[in-house]
């Protein structure tokens, strides 16, 4: 019998035979078993893909668990479909035979494929998720206050060591100061009533310094330019808050929940604290700007309300009006409530942004196009009427002048509405808009706001699909200049705005109309 050719004795081998016919008796009738697998490429292939389905199951399961995008029962029923999907598609790819099956093999390999890009699309989403938890309420706000001297005493917190520095022991976070100031400095504190009484002790020279709130002495400096012209600032330090205040009753916080669909209006309330660095630090609310949001019918109604609006604060026990700028400090509950109170409405979300968050937000959209009614010059920048092309540091100026204006706080809301409205019109813009999620993380920790991630993201999605051309509407309200005294600092009368009703009865028409949409 002639020898076979080379490629029968490769074929023989593959089929688990011998290429020697004499190998076996009965005329190399009989096959010899092989010992050990073979493998084939196809084989390695899945074992690779198996292997990738496996650690992108795992580490999906695992984030998003972490995450908690989805309730705990939703959650396991996909994970464990997840798992049981990746498990089935593995068996197959693991037990396919030697030969044939090649639609069987070639199908739960592309299933596998789908399998894999849809676990890591899920672990995007729960990227963009954990960004834009970032920018959610923090869970603890935060309180400022100054050890404050006298101009003409003591020039370091070294010159008062050892001595005694009185605080507010009616301040309801006294001990959390007492903590917290010896970690600056050996000091022992001592208790008096009242933050007027600090400021007095240290001016009347009774004490080397004091600890003051900072929204205290921001009154003062409106209110006493003489007096706080005496004081200085040796040290600053922050306390959490773990209630409300003093003689102050926040109206019940909801837990914000997504409208039922993306066409559902809505309201925001846009909160600027007057100061820079943590956006946790509770400071008064200089920006009061209510954002009424039709999606249905493209319309934005930005309604300003100014800081020195004399108005009931909500949950205060006492009948005393005070500024509403006066709010902030309370805490956002506080803002929000006076406002659901002044306008008669129901605010879904709020947006809270600061001097450093401004200028951040603006730069991560790469600057902003605002439309100025007036030529004027603030901080060093000239701005001309017409289109004004902004950076962040711009824009901060832009909306914090009111002196170059005879009318003062008016034009300067006037001025955070034209921001706004510039902003709006660049996050609206396709080509910002689909880095979103990228925008997210820049300004995560500068922004914080009680909208809800699914929320924004199908905000998001329904401008990218729609390209909804927005109409923004801006009004504010009026009043007439007054002198009364304040609940927040009731021992002199200051500057204070008497509401013209006419002008809210007017905006409380105009958000309805917008929140129907006519």
């Amino acid at each position: 019998m002639s020898e076979p050719s080379a490629a029968r004795r490769a074929e023989l081998v593959d089929a688990g035979g011998s290429a020697d016919p004499g190998a076996a008796g009965d005329g190399g009738s009989r096959r010899v078993k092989r010992i050990g697998p073979r493998w084939r490429p196809r084989h390695i292939i899945a074992l690779v893909i198996v292997a990738a389905m496996v650690v992108v199951i795992a580490i999906t399961s695992v984030v998003i668990a972490q995450l908690g995008i989805l309730p705990p029962t939703y959650l396991w029923v996909v994970i464990g479909a997840d798992v049981l999907v990746g498990a089935l598609i593995a068996l197959v790819l693991l037990t396919v035979g030697r030969h044939g099956h090649t639609v069987r093999y070639g199908v739960s390999l592309g299933l596998a494929l789908v399998l894999i890009a849809g676990n890591l699309i899920a672990l995007k989403v729960g990227s963009d998720y954990a960004h834009f938890t970032e920018v959610l309420q923090p869970t603890t706000e935060s309180v400022q206050y100054d050890i404050v001297a006298r101009t003409d005493g003591p020039a370091s917190l070294a010159a008062i060591i050892g001595a005694e520095v009185p605080a507010d022991s009616t301040d309801e976070l006294y001990q959390g100061v007492i903590t917290h100031v010896k970690e600056i400095v050996s000091v022992v504190v001592v208790g008096l009533v009242g933050q007027q009484s600090l400021v007095d002790a240290v001016v009347n020279g009774d004490s080397k310094a004091a600890i003051i709130q900072e929204t205290y002495l921001q009154d003062v400096a409106e209110g006493d330019p003489t007096v706080y012209q005496q004081l200085k600032v040796l040290a600053t330090f922050s306390v959490p808050v773990t209630d409300t205040g003093p003689g102050v009753t926040p109206p019940p916080t909801t837990t914000p929940t997504p409208p039922p669909d993306a066409d559902a209006p809505y309201i925001v309330y846009i909160s600027g604290i007057d100061v820079a660095g943590p956006i946790a630090t509770r400071s008064r609310s200089d920006v009061n700007i209510l954002m009424v949001v039709n999606p249905h019918t493209g319309q934005i109604l930005l309604v300003t309300t100014p800081r020195d609006f004399y108005v009931q604060l909500a949950g205060i026990d006492t009948p005393l009006k005070d500024k509403l700028t006066h709010a902030g400090v309370y805490g956002i509950d506080t803002s929000i409530g006076t406002m659901n109170n002044l306008y008669d409405i129901s605010i879904d979300y709020y947006l809270r942004i600061n001097f450093s968050s401004l200028v951040q937000v603006v730069d991560t959209l790469g600057g902003v196009d605002v439309n100025s009614a007036y030529d004027f010059s603030a901080a060093g920048y000239t701005f001309h009427q017409g289109i004004n092309h902004l950076d962040g540091a711009a824009a901060l100026a832009f909306s914090r002048d009111r002196h170059s204006f005879a009318t003062g706080d008016r034009v300067r809301g006037q001025n955070q509405e034209a921001v706004i409205t510039a902003i709006i019109a660049r996050l609206t813009d396709p080509s910002v808009l689909a880095r979103y999620d990228q925008i997210m993380t820049a300004v995560a920790g500068a922004v914080q706001t009680s909208m809800p991630p699914q929320t924004i993201s199908a905000q998001v999605q329904r401008q990218l699909a729609n390209g909804t051309k927005w109409a923004v509407t801006s009004i504010s309200v009026n009043g007439a200049d007054g002198s009364e005294y304040t609940y927040s600092y009731p021992h002199q009368k200051l500057y204070v705005m008497i509401p013209d009703q006419a002008t809210v009865d007017a905006a409380k028409a105009q958000i309805q109309a917008t929140l129907a949409g006519t």
